[in-house]
């Protein structure tokens, strides 16, 4: 009995405490869902604004380009922006914050600094794949993490101890004075190697002469002597986070591992490969002229003389001192898209994926007879991609067939090859 009765008092606190939780839980969501959310968002704000130097504001805005970074002062309205680009002016816009089933943080109006990566150009007519809509994931005293509601990317505010402008500029001196694209030692008895892409603010390590794809990578930040990577990278048992670049000694230093710094094979720098060139194609055997002109400094360049309809657009691998030239949309007709694809002559066919496409390296580097020749970056397993063609696709990304009215300097919407670019020494 005694045992009965103890069991029917502890179902009695059971149920009061139930029924206590219930009312807590009737009193927490009194309010409406909306009404919790604006009286969020308002306190967000209030955080933006409480910091006196503002917010450092850093995301990568498309897959291949580089982490980018903004400084940002919030009053109640507005948001000033400042870039590296031009870090002592700031550009004024409104803000505001909106409701899409989630807390967002918008910047509608345009800003030149802000919109900078999300506005399509006669160069870039599909943007840079940035965003100016963000949604709020998570929010501290010290960091607020948005995620791009278009890329769906990540972007962090972190809150900034000095002026936007100081802290920029100081990126930049910091940036020049990084004067490294590759390094090599020793990791636990093995030969290690390591490459810095600057176009998209990446480093790669891995054992000396591995591909590419065997290496870890990360993306980075620059930082007074060296570098802070975003997220750790573990290579053969050893974690690294921060390497420190000491110029005049040569070296590049991390988890206390002392790297030496090298010029990669072929090197070529950005600069070097403006210019004209003469660019044959059919092996060879027919010509025309064309000039590498800059796009975004150190990343892109555009393909001049290619065609009167459009210009390629041509990367720059930083760390390898190479160009890369994908498949790449070029222009609309109608509902649809117009691609240059890499096309292998020889089989018949051809593909619009973007990562397939040519590497162009340096076989001859001197002066006066300075050669790129194109290959097949290897990506499309099944062919040999070394040929270009126009195609097009409709609004739901499927093949739409040729588009012969737009033509290259061929005179065709055929360019076979393979291709080599002999630079005019003028």
């Amino acid at each position: 009995m005694k045992f009965n009765k103890f069991a029917i008092v502890l179902s009695g606190v059971a149920l009061l405490s139930l029924t206590a939780c219930q009312k807590d839980q009737d009193d927490v969501f009194a309010e409406s869902s909306s009404v919790r959310l604006e009286a969020y968002m308002e306190k967000v704000r209030s955080l933006l604004q409480d910091s006196s130097n503002g917010w450092l504001m850093s995301y990568v805005p498309g897959s291949t380009e580089a982490t980018c970074y903004f400084g940002l002062v919030f009053t109640d309205q507005t948001v000033t922006a400042y870039s590296q680009s031009d870090p002592a002016n700031g550009v004024t816009s409104p803000y505001k914050f909106t409701e899409d089933n989630s807390a967002m943080l918008s910047f509608d109006s345009y800003n030149s600094v802000l919109h900078y990566y999300a506005t399509a150009d006669s160069d870039h007519y599909q943007a840079r794949g940035g965003d100016f809509e963000f949604v709020i994931m998570n929010v501290t005293d010290e960091r607020i993490t948005l995620k791009g509601r278009r890329s769906h990317n990540l972007c962090y505010l972190d809150k900034l101890s000095e002026a936007p402008s100081t802290y920029l500029q100081k990126m930049n001196d910091a940036e020049s004075a990084l004067a490294i694209v590759a390094f090599e030692g020793v990791v636990k008895g093995g030969l290690v190697e390591g490459f810095l892409d600057a176009s998209s603010h990446t480093i790669s390590i891995g054992r000396k002469g591995a591909e590419s794809a065997e290496m870890v990578s990360a993306r980075y930040m620059v930082v007074a002597g060296g570098i802070h990577l975003n997220s750790p990278i573990t290579f053969n048992g050893v974690s690294f986070s921060d390497f420190v670049y000491d110029d005049a000694a040569g070296t590049f230093t991390g988890s206390g591992i002392v790297f030496k710094k090298i010029i990669p094979e072929g090197f070529v720098s950005y600069k070097d490969f403006l210019g004209k060139y003469t660019f044959t194609w059919n092996s060879g055997s027919r010509n025309f002229q064309v000039e590498l002109v800059e796009l975004d400094k150190d990343k892109t360049f555009k393909l001049k003389g290619f065609s009167t309809y459009f210009e390629p657009v041509i990367g720059y691998n930083g760390a390898m001192g190479y160009l890369t030239w994908n498949t790449q949309a070029i222009g609309v007709n109608g509902s649809n898209t117009v691609m240059l694809c890499a096309w292998d002559s020889e089989a018949g066919y051809l593909t619009w994926n973007t990562d397939v496409g040519l590497e162009g390296r340096a076989v001859d580097n001197t002066v006066a007879a300075f050669t790129i020749s194109w290959k097949s970056n290897g990506a499309w397993e099944d062919y040999t991609n070394d040929s270009w063609l126009i195609w097009q696709l409709d609004a739901n990304g499927s093949s739409a067939g040729a588009y012969q009215d737009w033509t290259t300097a061929t005179g065709n919407y055929q360019v076979p090859g393979p291709f080599t670019m002999v630079k005019i020494v003028e």
